[in-house]
């Protein structure tokens, strides 16, 4: 069966790339023996993820768990901009990727776009970030990664985290009516 789950893992992924190298750095002459770096040559950091979601039509069958990714609070209406902090430390542990996505953004999308005993497919597993978070979250997950490095710290990755460690989490998912 396929899920949105499955179109997003791919798209989120798709950005792991090498970022683009910024522009030389050329030195702008400001008085004769005085140089300086002008600032219109300096590079921004790359600081966000964009999360596509789709389906394949009107009538396609997809996921969106918004109660569970939405705040408590009923007043409060859940925003198209998560706030997550870029990877810690912790999460690097078994070893480096350099585009690893942090595991509370993987966790997130995953939750909101699929359902316990889903299977999850990233075509681009990296540092397997996406099958943590889904082994965590009681879904399946297939991961290719062409670079041998990679695989075997996903590999590493993916046996180190427990099953379903974080539905036990989540109050009240036992309480949810499966639809």
């Amino acid at each position: 069966m396929l899920t949105a789950s499955m179109a997003v893992g791919h798209l989120l992924t798709a950005t792991e790339r090498e970022p683009p190298r910024p522009p030389h750095r050329h030195q702008a002459r400001l008085a004769p023996g005085t140089t300086r770096m002008a600032l219109s040559q300096l590079a921004w950091a790359h600081a966000h993820e964009t999360l596509l979601w789709a389906s394949k039509g009107s009538r396609s069958r997809y996921t969106f768990n918004y109660d569970l990714i939405n705040s408590r609070d009923p007043t409060a209406q859940l925003s198209s901009v998560w706030h997550i902090p870029s990877v810690p430390n912790r999460e690097k542990l078994h070893g480096y990727h350099p585009t690893q996505k942090p595991l509370r953004l993987l966790r997130r999308a995953i939750l909101a776009s699929s359902r316990e005993g889903d299977l999850v497919f990233d075509p681009f597993c990296g540092s397997g970030t996406s099958g943590v978070a889904s082994k965590e979250l009681g879904r399946f997950f297939v991961g290719a990664e062409k670079e041998e490095e990679y695989a075997e710290l996903a590999g590493r990755r993916i046996g180190a985290a427990d099953r379903g460690v974080v539905l036990r989490e989540i109050p009240d998912l036992g309480q949810r009516e499966r639809f």
